[in-house]
This record gives C-alpha cells, sequence and structure tokens, in this order.
C-alpha cells in the first residue's frame, strides 16, 4: 500500500487515489492519516464530478442518459444544460478537475453569473475568483462572487435586485412528526433586522432549558400572534465615502449577510447614523487602542470591522459573537488589531487545544491539534 503522508493532499487527482482509497483499512489509519485520506477523497470525487459533466456535455441523447442512469430524464436535461459551466467558468471548472474546489462551490459561483448575458463579464468573474476559490468554504465564496459580480455590472446588479424582490414570499413545507417549516424569502436588509430583533426577543427571555434557536423561534410565534415587545434593531452596513457620494457603484458590506448593491447601502445609510473609519493602504480598518484591559465601544466596533463582522476563525462565516484578546493582556494591547471577534464556538476553541498567533501584518495565525497551520486576513473592503 503506498504509504499515506501530507503529501498526497498536493497532488493532482489520479487512479492511483482511487485505488488507494478504496483499498484502505480506515480502522487502522491515526486521525492525521485518516484526515489526509478524507481530503484526498474529496479532491477525487471533485475530479470524477468534473468527468461526470463532461461526460453529459458530450453525450446528446438525454434519453439514452436518463435510462442508464436510473434518473429521470428531467433532471438529466437540468444536468446537461449545467454541464455548460464548462465553457462558462473555464478558470473554476479547471479548480474542479485538480480537485482544489468541489462540485458545490462551482455551483456557487455559476449561480451568481447566471444572469450576466455579456461573456465577457463572466470571464471577468472567473478571473477574479480563481486565485481565491480554493482557500474560501462556500459561503464565503458565495460572498466573494456576488461582490465580484457587482463590481463587473453595477448597474446590471441592481436592476437583479429589484427584480428579485418579486420573488419575495412565504412557503409551508410539512416535517414528520407533527412540525412543519415557515420559511419566508425577503430582502437581505428587512430580513437581517426581522433575525437581530428576534435574536432580541430570545434573549430578552427568562433563563430555562431552550436553546436560543427554539427561544428564537418562540418570540417569532410570540411577535406574529400579537405579544412581541417593542424593540429598536441595529443594522450595519460598511460603504465606501465614494459609493455613498454616487462616484461608484462598488457594493456594501451587510454585517452577518454579505455585499449588498451600493443602491441598497445607500438607501439604509440615509435612515441612520453614520461612523467615519479610515482604511489603510490594504483596503483594511485602521486601528485604535487603549491602555486598559477593557477595549471601548468604539475599539469593539473597528475590531468587528476589521474582521468584516464575522467570526475569525478560518472559514466561520457565523457573526462575532464575543470579543478576545489574541494574546493576553496584558502583553498584548487592548487595540482593534490585537483584539479579535470570535463566534463562542471557535472563541472556546482558542483557549482549548487550538492556538491562534497574531503577525505584524495582522494575519492570525491558526494551529490544530494535529499541527496543521491556517490563517486568516483581515477584511479587506
Amino acid at each position: 500500500m503506498k504509504e499515506i503522508t501530507r503529501e498526497l493532499e498536493s497532488m493532482e487527482p489520479a487512479g492511483v487515489m482511487v485505488d488507494l482509497l478504496l483499498g484502505v483499512d480506515v480502522e487502522g489509519l491515526t486521525d492525521d492519516q485518516k484526515l489526509t485520506l478524507l481530503i484526498v477523497a474529496r479532491k477525487a470525487m471533485a475530479a470524477l464530478h468534473y468527468v461526470e459533466l463532461s461526460l453529459i456535455r458530450g453525450i446528446e441523447d438525454t434519453a439514452e442518459i436518463a435510462m442508464a442512469t436510473h434518473e429521470p430524464e428531467q433532471s438529466v436535461v437540468r444536468q446537461k444544460e449545467y454541464s455548460d459551466v464548462l465553457d462558462r467558468l473555464p478558470r473554476c471548472a479547471e479548480l474542479l478537475r485538480r480537485g482544489e474546489i468541489d462540485a458545490r462551490r462551482l455551483k456557487t459561483v455559476d449561480d451568481r453569473v447566471v444572469h450576466l448575458t455579456d461573456p465577457e463579464l463572466v470571464a471577468q468573474v472567473d478571473e477574479a475568483l480563481a486565485d481565491v476559490a480554493p482557500g474560501l468554504t462556500r459561503t464565503q465564496l458565495a460572498r466573494r462572487a456576488t461582490k465580484a459580480v457587482a463590481e463587473a455590472d453595477p448597474l446590471g446588479y441592481d436592476q437583479r435586485r429589484l427584480k428579485a424582490r418579486e420573488d419575495r414570499r412565504v412557503e409551508f413545507t410539512p416535517l414528520p412528526d407533527g412540525m412543519a417549516q415557515l420559511s419566508i424569502i425577503l430582502p437581505a436588509i428587512d430580513a437581517r433586522q426581522a433575525y437581530d430583533l428576534l435574536t432580541q426577543d430570545a434573549r430578552a427571555l427568562v433563563k430555562d432549558d431552550r436553546t436560543t434557536d427554539q427561544k428564537r423561534a418562540d418570540a417569532f410565534l410570540d411577535r406574529f400572534l400579537g405579544y412581541g415587545v417593542d424593540r429598536k434593531v441595529k443594522v450595519h452596513v460598511t460603504i465606501s465615502l465614494e459609493t455613498l457620494m454616487g462616484l461608484t457603484e462598488d457594493p456594501g458590506l451587510l454585517d452577518g449577510y454579505g455585499p449588498i448593491a451600493a443602491d441598497s447601502a445607500r438607501e439604509l445609510a440615509m435612515h441612520g447614523p453614520w461612523r467615519g473609519f479610515l482604511l489603510d493602504e490594504y483596503d483594511r480598518a485602521d486601528a485604535l487602542s487603549r491602555e486598559k484591559y477593557r477595549p471601548t465601544a468604539r475599539i469593539k466596533e473597528f475590531s468587528e470591522l476589521s474582521a468584516g463582522g464575522v467570526c475569525s476563525a478560518p472559514g466561520c462565516t457565523t457573526p462575532i459573537q464575543e470579543i478576545d484578546h489574541t494574546t493576553p493582556w496584558p502583553q498584548g494591547k487592548t487595540s482593534a488589531n490585537q483584539l479579535k471577534g470570535y463566534c463562542t464556538h471557535h472563541h472556546h476553541l482558542k483557549h482549548g487545544n487550538y492556538t491562534a498567533t497574531l503577525d505584524k501584518g495582522g494575519t492570525l495565525h491558526w494551529v490544530t491539534p494535529q499541527g496543521r497551520h491556517y490563517t486568516t486576513r483581515p477584511h479587506q473592503y
């Protein structure tokens, strides 16, 4: 059997990988070897998905495919239509072939360029994402792709936003065990305000054995049935001065959601207080600091801006829930760059058997219990 080392993780998918995966005794592996083979398996599946799309694209008779694969022909037709993604996004598709992104991430990009009618604009987005996509989660890639589309076609992006409002709706889906799902599709700003309002309601409820999700659901019923308490919520959006003045159409950044159309960001800015902050030469939030342990509200705000409003752990897109000194105080300063925001889960990991250190450039370096190294960088506006 081929020796299982981390070098396998950087190899391009090949038949020997599949042979290795099918012949391995998983129970006899160390945790690090299992993680290596998990990465190899995902790369192999991505490459095979590329091959599958290539084959579907090359066979004209969809009925033949449907009968051979035991799938409904309409499903095969949809797959065949989607297989054009190999031509539409050649650079991202090549990442799929090499196993550097998976099928879901390629589909995420394609979903965001599907309404771009100019092939040159699609190519511009493809080019903008090709170098960064391998290092992003699906949610992070979705936000980056949304921003790339808005930058490539700002006028069309805003037109599509207005048209998308027509798709707002409420849906009812039966679930097992006497439950059902009630879902609502709204403009991002409205949805974010509603969610934050329910979160405030949930936190105001008495402490008991209910989870936050359960309390949020109960708070929704209270409000919908007329028992809610009036509260005010703040929705934060970051927008450049040039966009605010109408000189550019760069998208704004809505906390907990991602890029939104410039017009939406300007509209929201007109209805609330403003706060200016400076960017450094890398378009990152500049620092504020103080000599005491507890950060001021302004420093907390700057720290959250530096992270783009989401947890500073690699790949996490959960809104910031807790602020922590990267280097323990007083060795570590109480500054916006040194303070990092985390979700509760990753905050606990940082103080457990994961380590996080900060370099001079503001990059946060994580080392896992298996000795693997990952990084997160300040958000670039």
